[in-house]
């Protein structure tokens, strides 16, 4: 395997820069820039083998920023260690988090369901965590873009019944 040349660098910053600040943006209270986002996940990824495609390299990206901002969600909480109403808005656009305590019951449910349903887990990780639009995660999972509605349809539907548990 050839060592990307710098346009090919540039370009891949670029693009996970873009997928930090939309990820930052839907968060509330977080202090990392989306600079600071992408440098701490090639922290995290530095020193592992090099990953064979596109597709695999995002998701570690994906993967490497949500551990991240749950990380600093747990610190803020242990922090405070207050209460509050659960607020978490799943829609068909991405959606929004309001406090600490909902980015680790998401982040639960999630892994909840990534164990369950592993390709939907995937859908809603590289969806709603790094923010990439069905098309695009259709072409990483190698999956029809109609299979990638539907398990976002189905994964939404699971997590909020996770999430209305975890209320009650």
């Amino acid at each position: 395997m050839t060592p990307p040349t710098a346009v090919d660098f540039e370009s891949a910053y670029r693009e996970l820069k873009a997928i930090a600040q939309r990820e930052l943006s839907r968060h509330a209270g977080h202090t990392l820039s989306a600079t600071a986002l992408v440098h701490e996940a090639y922290l995290k990824l530095a020193g592992h083998t090099a990953p064979a495609d596109r597709a695999h390299l995002v998701s570690l990206v994906v993967r490497a920023m949500r551990q991240i901002l749950i990380d600093e969600a747990r610190r803020r909480q242990a922090e405070k260690r207050g209460g509050g109403a659960m607020r978490i808005t799943l829609t068909p656009e991405l959606a929004v988090v309001d406090d600490d305590d909902s980015v680790l019951a998401l982040d639960q449910a999630i892994s909840e369901l990534k164990a369950a349903h592993p390709r939907m887990g995937e859908v809603v990780e590289l969806h709603f965590w790094g923010g990439i639009d069905f098309g695009e995660i259709a072409g990483l999972l190698g999956v029809d873009r109609r299979t990638v509605n539907r398990d976002w349809t189905a994964a939404r539907a699971l997590i909020a019944r996770a999430l209305e548990s975890r209320a009650d």
